[in-house]
């Protein structure tokens, strides 16, 4: 299951940005997640809520947004829609597809809030 070790760079991606903000408390966490990332996003919504306990991000949400698989097909010479790698073009059948889109991880976005004392 390697969405725990995903987690965990996401979480250090955060930890790593608020270096120099010790009274920050994370409350959520906006990520983009390619539809061909091969990542399950249940998996990973479990692992977030393991990896994070007794961290800043504590209790903090993952918010996900799915990016939708695109591939350029090199036969019929057009963008399409591709949701599995190994599925042929929507349009001619052929299986001639470069994916162009769907395979990003990124964080997109941090929600603070913080320690007044």
């Amino acid at each position: 299951m390697h969405e725990v070790s995903i987690a965990e760079g996401i979480l250090s991606a955060v930890k790593s940005t608020l270096v120099n903000e010790p009274q920050a408390k994370v409350t959520s966490v906006t990520v983009s997640i390619g539809e061909l990332a091969g990542i399950e996003i249940q998996a990973l919504l479990f692992a977030w809520d393991s990896v994070t306990r007794g961290t800043l991000a504590d209790e903090s949400k993952l918010v996900i947004n799915r990016v939708a698989g695109e591939a350029w097909c090199m036969k019929c010479a057009k963008n399409v829609a591709l949701h599995r790698h190994g599925d042929p073009c929507p349009s001619c059948g052929g299986y001639q597809l470069m994916p162009v889109k769907g395979h990003e991880l990124k964080v997109d976005s941090l929600e603070l809030s913080f320690d007044e004392t």
